[in-house]
């Protein structure tokens, strides 16, 4: 009899849930609150993610791609090109970022660094509002499902680890693609326009996962405007490549020695290289290395995409061209590859769940269960791969220990004319002046003294950038710094074996 009771009040109470879910969901779905949730949501985003990059970038946490960024806005805004002496070229060169002119407008008016950071946060956060519109108006998902997927965006690992390497022009055109996705699968071509022009101003070679979008709308039918947008992708990204970027660095093409495996010199030896070699390509693409990264994207979201292929397709050429090209290993190194393959992802995931339910009405009712382990499964690898987890305590982000004040009384000791090397974590410190250099440590104390001095009047070794270092190392690089002609000074922090130099014979102010 306790058994029956038991089934009879679990039968109650889930009904009782299920009404309460129903109850909501109608809610949801008047068209006020259906245009009101995805910007409260995006708001609240961008707040935690800003939160979560200031708080990195007080800690001193940030690197060299901060500092170049930082240095380059900075250029544009005393009217200079973005040389950046940090990136040892100039950010057009890169990636024919023009976006970097508008953002420069607004470090002109704002504190630099704190606007870059929270710039990009909130360009990451409002890439909620196109893809609540992905799965309401082309998915035609109900709101409960569309939420699943929103969480499932907000907790997306990728999307942290963007939001925490530092700052990257790509990153700014997460939203774009998401609003291109959008606009192509509901055919409003003016605005696809629009959003597409800006996604190639944060990053030229994303033209290519635009040209890779337009196949897909030919083959939905559509041949005019998907045989347009495929051909237009596909020039712009090639003319950025061999025409546009080039000229930012005496014609030479960019990205060539991160693919000198396969050619050097140009494109087409590349290309070729490609061709004649497809067993490397594959197996450079497949690496362990590589599997781990395509397992990291996909898994927090239980594979769904692969459900709905044809909707990730359009950027596996490009993406596949990124894991073949040899760049420096990390999870924040790599994060800018992840970003065209963001917005496909939860396209392909808005439409597998879109087959997995059926329709009721206008709306695609998805099974709870599904949605439900949807989100389990979104959580669980936030905890696990976001470096903005739980396990790495964030709420300890932003306090300054002894370290940091002392980093920051060394920076506060150089000139703002004077030219510097200094290691990574003091760079964005020093971020507003067109003398500045990475002090490379990787070689050893012996190299890295011998490229320390040239072209500078002050040093700044930071421990921190050389942690196989011994103490001894250490000792051998401030005597081999000395010897050619350098002061040390002491800091009052004197925290540990951060090192200031000064050319001697050279003014302190």
């Amino acid at each position: 009899m306790d058994l029956e009771q038991s089934r009879a009040t679990l039968a109650q109470f889930r009904r009782r849930l299920e009404i309460f879910s129903l109850r909501w969901q109608a809610r949801l779905d008047t068209r006020q609150v259906d245009r009101a949730v995805p910007w409260v949501i995006a708001l609240f985003l961008g707040g935690l993610l800003s939160g979560l990059s200031l708080a990195r970038a007080r800690s001193l946490d940030a690197g060299v791609d901060l500092s170049s960024h930082l240095q380059g806005v900075w250029l544009i805004g005393e009217g200079y090109e973005p040389l950046s002496s940090v990136a040892g070229h100039n950010l057009l060169w890169e990636q024919a970022a023009f976006i970097l002119y508008p953002v420069a407008g607004l470090t002109a008016l704002f504190p630099d660094q704190p606007t870059l950071l929270a710039l990009q946060a909130s360009v990451l956060a409002l890439a909620v509002v196109p893809l609540w519109r992905i799965a309401r108006d082309v998915g035609g998902l109900k709101s409960g499902a569309a939420m699943a997927v929103v969480f499932a965006y907000c907790a997306y690992p990728a999307v942290h680890t963007v939001n925490l390497s530092d700052f990257h022009t790509e990153a700014l055109a997460v939203p774009a693609l998401f609003a291109a996705v959008l606009t192509a699968l509901r055919g409003r071509w003016k605005r696809f326009a629009v959003f597409a022009l800006l996604a190639v101003t944060c990053r030229a070679d994303l033209a290519f996962a635009l040209s890779g979008l337009g196949l897909l709308v030919l083959l939905e039918g559509r041949r005019r405007p998907g045989a347009t947008i495929a051909l237009s992708g596909l020039a712009y990204g090639l003319v950025s490549m061999t025409a546009i970027q080039p000229r930012f660095n005496g014609g030479k093409f960019p990205h060539i020695e991160e693919f000198s495996d396969f050619g050097s010199g140009h494109p087409g030896s590349v290309l070729w290289g490609f061709v004649s070699a497809p067993h490397q390509v594959v197996a450079d693409a497949v690496s362990q290395a590589n599997f781990q990264m395509i397992v990291f994207l996909l898994a927090p979201v239980m594979l769904l995409p692969l459900v709905a292929p044809r909707y990730l397709l359009p950027v596996v050429p490009l993406f596949a061209v990124y894991l073949v090209a040899d760049v420096p290993p990390g999870q924040l190194a790599e994060a800018s590859q992840t970003v065209p393959m963001i917005p496909f992802v939860f396209a392909a995931t808005v439409f597998a769940l879109a087959r997995s339910g059926r329709v009721l009405v206008e709306r695609v009712n998805v099974d709870r269960r599904l949605l439900t382990a949807l989100v389990l499964t979104a959580g669980l690898f936030f905890l696990r791969d976001a470096p903005s987890s739980l396990y790495h305590e964030p709420w300890d982000w932003g306090r300054r220990d002894t370290m940091d004040i002392a980093r920051q009384e060394a920076a506060d000791l150089i000139p703002p004319d004077a030219s510097v090397r200094a290691s990574e974590q003091i760079l964005p410190l020093l971020s507003d002046r067109t003398r500045l250099y990475v002090l490379e440590t990787a070689d050893g104390p012996d190299s890295a003294a011998v490229a320390a001095t040239p072209k500078v009047e002050w040093i700044v070794f930071d421990p921190a950038a050389a942690p196989d270092w011994r103490p001894l190392d250490i000792e051998s690089f401030d005597l081999d710094v000395r010897r050619t002609g350098f002061e040390r000074l002491e800091l009052e922090e004197g925290e540990g074996d951060l090192r200031v130099y000064r050319l001697l014979n050279v003014i302190q102010s």
